[in-house]
């Protein structure tokens, strides 16, 4: 049984609307939970600012700049994968200045299935991201409960004149009494 496709959201910058409109339709709407529109790198900064997305689309060049430093800066502070729409003239300078960032570059004139699988894949690779997020988030929050049990440990050793394994055995029965996480009983024992 194939996995659930998780909705992402994604945002279209274009200063030419019929090549953002071009875009959205090529996406299509199964997949994506919100597809928004802006014309400009300033406009798309004061969004970025309220709303956050998965996926951005940069139709290169952009009425108020260039838009390559905002594909690497949307790329790096906000952590949105990154697609660059660029004419086949600048897509060479394009790709060398953001291949680096994790951005993708699709030259001009782009089928609508390139834009689509381009962000299929860009899709995939922030679903995959996303999942090492919270990997690293998981352990460590299990690294920080395992430090404060040890600092509880010592402190009923050095204190309460007991043996490791009694202090480890104290601990967990602490816990368990009041159905709580290690962590939680460490940090009440530490704090009484």
């Amino acid at each position: 049984m194939p996995a659930a496709i998780r909705q992402h959201d994604v945002i279209i910058i274009s200063s030419y609307e019929k090549m953002g409109a071009s875009i959205k339709r090529a996406l299509g709407t199964e997949r994506y939970d919100k597809i928004d529109a802006c014309k400009s790198a300033s406009s798309a900064g004061r969004i970025f600012l309220e709303k956050s997305y998965d996926i951005a689309i940069i139709n290169l060049p952009l009425s108020d700049q260039p838009g390559v430093d905002l594909a690497i800066d949307i790329s790096d502070r906000y952590h949105t994968g990154v697609i660059v729409i660029a004419s086949a003239e600048i897509s060479e300078d394009v790709a060398e200045k953001v291949t680096d960032h994790g951005i993708i570059v699709v030259v001009k004139p782009a089928s609508s299935r390139i834009v689509s699988r381009a962000t299929r894949f860009m899709c995939a690779m922030q679903d995959k991201l996303s999942g090492a997020r919270k990997k690293a988030t998981t352990l460590e929050e299990k690294m920080s409960e395992i430090r404060i049990v040890n600092r509880a440990k010592w402190y009923l050793i050095d204190n309460k004149h007991m043996s490791e394994d009694d202090a480890h055995k104290y601990i967990n029965k602490f816990a368990m009494d009041k159905c709580i996480s290690k962590g939680q009983a460490a940090e009440m024992i530490l704090n009484s």
